[in-house]
């Protein structure tokens, strides 16, 4: 068997840092009588509900989850339509599709690779009920205009923050904007919860109701009372204990049925989650430091365009990415190659991220198409390229990315 490459600049599995204080918090809860939705998660939510602006955060096992979850507390279904941008992990899109919402593609900037808010209205139609945007690799999208958009025309507006905690838009935080925010703590995140994890954030106090149900294997639904709390000759019990019984002597359902399902966040990672939302912002100015040190670095290499945060945004570089500037346009060939120079010969793992989401097999099979997203298409293909960014990288490995960069897109234009 061929062993495994060395890399001089691994792409690692763990986006965080973790270390003594996350271990004296399991210790912990470990201690505990409960294990499962104790004081624990309470305290995390409440700790991130203060940090993020938001009114309400409920913790959920992961990211993928609170988007489900957001479904359904925008109660939406196959006769409705959602824009979404294409430029995300599928997971924003999962269950949208699961409840068979119809999506509705906006294109993207091509600097920013968040959303563009030109291009939403001309997907706006009389079935479109929300906007389901991405921070996408730590930069959150144009907020303002987006929200504008919403108002006008009465929509939602779903935020996934999975590459985000922290993040800033004029002096907000991400999550704290549109209707709802979602969150990931995955091990590959700038915060985690041992591995998985997620939150869900917003203000509407009607979903406050309704949201441990449905993250909690409940069930919503109208009901009436019963003429007396029997069940044939059974009585209720006048001793009150846990039975599982949900109501079942004293009322009965009417109409349809909202079913939730067991998106629980344990009490153990609750814990470590505590404990890294209090290193979250030490972290974040990590990851900023080194991006901003390839930012230098790449900007002085001829065929290289850098990302740009606008003024009054907190870029997180929970991705960090550049762009390829090619000779011949319209081919794959040239980044292509530089991929391939850097991760075989250079020695830097390259994980690009993402595919856009609309040319996936299972979105084309929804009638989704090449050339519906120009802009997305022409950068992902042409130009996008991810370097490993993690707070644990150290100066001279950053520094290496950048003589290593340089060197391979000097060979690739002269090959051109």
């Amino acid at each position: 068997m061929k062993p495994p490459k060395t890399y001089q600049v691994p792409y690692s599995g763990q986006g965080s840092i973790l270390g003594l204080e996350e271990l004296e918090a399991v210790a912990h809860a470990m201690q505990q009588d409960t294990l499962a939705y104790g004081p624990l998660r309470d305290q995390f939510e409440a700790e991130f509900a203060a940090y993020t602006g938001s009114k309400y955060a409920f913790s959920t096992c992961n990211c993928t989850t609170a988007l489900y979850l957001s479904v359904q507390l925008l109660g939406l279904t196959p006769a409705d339509e959602v824009i979404i941008t294409p430029q995300t992990f599928w997971a924003t899109a999962r269950g949208l599709q699961a409840a068979g919402v119809q999506l509705r593609f906006a294109d993207i900037e091509p600097d920013s690779l968040n959303i563009d808010p030109a291009t939403i209205e001309s997907k706006i139609t009389p079935r479109t009920k929300a906007i389901y945007l991405v921070h996408l690799g730590g930069l959150m999208a144009d907020m303002d205009a987006v929200m504008e958009i919403a108002r006008r025309h009465n929509l939602a507006v779903v935020e996934d923050c999975a590459h985000a905690p922290g993040a800033e838009y004029k002096g907000r935080k991400a999550g704290s904007i549109g209707d709802i925010g979602c969150f990931s703590f995955h091990s590959l995140k700038n915060i985690s919860t041992l591995g998985e994890g997620g939150m869900i954030t917003f203000n509407h106090p009607e979903w406050a109701e309704i949201i441990r149900p449905l993250s909690s294997i409940g069930a919503i639904y109208s009901h009436q009372p019963r003429p007396a709390e029997q069940i044939g000759p059974y009585q209720r019990s006048p001793f009150q204990y846990n039975d599982h019984a949900v109501g079942a002597f004293s009322y009965d359902c009417v109409g349809p049925v909202q079913y939730g399902n067991n998106y629980r966040m344990s009490e153990v990672a609750a814990a470590v989650g505590s404990v890294q939302l209090r290193k979250l912002d030490r972290l974040n100015e990590m990851r900023r430091a080194i991006g901003h040190r390839l930012d230098e670095g790449l900007s002085k290499i001829k065929g290289v365009r850098i990302q740009h945060a606008p003024p009054g945004y907190k870029h997180i570089y929970h991705l960090y990415v550049f762009f390829y500037q090619p000779i011949h346009p319209g081919s794959n060939r040239e980044k292509e190659e530089l991929i391939r120079i850097l991760d075989e010969e250079e020695g830097i793992k390259i994980e690009n991220r993402y595919f856009p989401i609309h040319l996936l097999p299972d979105v084309r099979a929804q009638g989704h198409f090449f050339g519906e997203c120009p802009v997305a298409e022409k950068v992902w293909f042409e130009q996008h390229v991810n370097l490993p960014i993690y707070p644990t990288l150290a100066p001279e490995q950053v520094d290496y990315m950048v003589e290593a960069v340089a060197r391979a897109v000097h060979r690739v234009r002269a090959a051109a």
